[in-house]
């Protein structure tokens, strides 16, 4: 598995907001921070692409305004012309991300 560590959540949210087939955002709590990624790939290779955020992020959605380009969150879906809402997935255990790839992030 290789990772592309994105530089703000924005990016995250951006990246699924222009995925046809991507509209839920994983959150891993590891060691300190807080794990925000999404997981793709191409027949041969599996690519994680997540941000690490000192605090979590309050809320079940992280909401995007196409209209003016703000990122927040919410406790619940929003229904407004300009707002998409990504659900948030929390993970409570997980096989998925090998101990060494989760030392080497939280490393960054």
């Amino acid at each position: 598995m290789k990772f592309v560590h994105l530089k703000t959540l924005r990016d995250l949210v951006m990246l699924v907001a222009s995925s046809p087939t991507m509209s839920v955002i994983q959150h891993l709590k590891n060691g300190g921070s807080h794990l925000y990624f999404i997981i793709g790939g191409t027949l041969s290779e599996i690519f994680l692409y997540f941000v690490k955020e000192e605090k979590e992020i309050e809320g079940n959605f992280i909401t995007y305004n196409t209209y003016t380009g703000e990122i927040g969150s919410s406790t619940k879906i929003q229904h407004e012309p300009n707002l998409n809402s990504f659900p948030v997935v929390e993970i409570e255990n997980q096989n998925l991300l090998p101990e060494e790839l989760l030392t080497r992030v939280n490393s960054l």
